[in-house]
């Protein structure tokens, strides 16, 4: 959160994945339910509808303006966001958020008018009323963040930032500062979902049990599962394979020399892959997409 000029600048990141502020993330799950349970956490009430936010994955189209689930969650973001800040209203709130590049020129326009639909929002989260005003919406291509405090130092060079998240893989390559439009892109369902989901498949046929989702993604931080290390190794083996695809998908359709990776999957990368790394770069906070919207839009 950004305040300046009588202004308070919100960046949502709406990931297919997970929803993130500037300082806070969760799974971008939401199902609505029938009644007010009697325990209110992840509980979000608006219009008199009930929802619970984030403990299950939800599966989200392409476009997000399709229903009202990336509304419903931006509520959930402004409410954990205001709760970081010991807030409860905010008003003149500036919504900065993103869109995959090859969406954007598409999306645009609907995703402004879809978060503007209703500019005075009065709902409750885990039992807290916010009351949030919002004065309009901002929206940047994905990514783009990761350089924007240091687009200076590659004035007179060429660079790709390559976003690797949840669904989507964007690449956006700079050539002494402009922008080289064969060279941006998205790739869709090459994700680090996508990635899960063919990393369960192979698992379950070759040892015919599920692995979860949250145990992955332990293997994708390098943390300790409750796994014997055979199949820990197993999932490696996938992960290294399957990200050697994707990369090469990347390289084929072009990529600078010198590479930004960010978003969740950097850290991926970082570990997994073998990379020049005096030409890579690895932004690894998660929050920089958010982060970065709030300081493009507040200048």
């Amino acid at each position: 959160m950004i305040k300046k000029n009588e202004k308070t600048y919100i960046g949502i990141d709406h990931g297919y994945g997970f929803m993130k502020t500037s300082k806070t993330i969760f799974k971008s799950g939401i199902k609505e339910q029938p009644v007010e349970p009697p325990f209110l956490d992840d509980i979000l009430i608006y219009d008199k509808r009930v929802f619970v936010i984030g403990q299950n994955r939800t599966e989200h189209g392409v476009d997000k303006t399709t229903n009202e689930d990336y509304f419903i969650l931006t509520l959930a973001a402004l409410a954990c966001e205001l709760k970081k800040e010991r807030m409860s209203k905010a008003s003149n709130v500036v919504l900065c958020v993103g869109l995959p590049y090859s969406f954007f020129t598409e999306q645009k326009d609907k995703f402004k008018k879809y978060l503007l639909k209703n500019k005075h929002l009065d709902f409750k989260f885990e039992g807290k009323r916010y009351c949030v005003e919002i004065k309009e919406v901002k929206v940047f291509p994905q990514g783009f963040p990761a350089i924007t405090e240091k687009f200076n130092k590659y004035l007179e060079d060429k660079i790709s930032i390559v976003d690797f998240g949840s669904r989507t893989i964007d690449v956006i390559t700079f050539n002494e500062g402009k922008a080289m439009h064969d060279q941006c892109y998205s790739i869709d369902k090459k994700g680090t979902l996508e990635l899960i989901n063919e990393i369960r498949k192979y698992y379950m046929k070759q040892y015919a049990e599920d692995i979860s989702e949250d145990k992955v993604q332990d293997i994708f931080q390098n943390r300790k599962v409750p796994l014997s290390a055979e199949k820990v190794k197993f999932v490696q083996k996938l992960i290294r394979f399957f990200l050697k695809q994707y990369l090469d998908e990347l390289k084929a359709k072009g990529l600078a020399d010198n590479i930004i990776y960010c978003g969740g999957g950097s850290t991926l990368i970082k570990n997994y892959v073998e990379t020049n790394e005096s030409n890579a770069e690895f932004v690894e906070n998660v929050f920089f997409n958010a982060s970065g919207y709030e300081l493009l839009a507040s200048r």
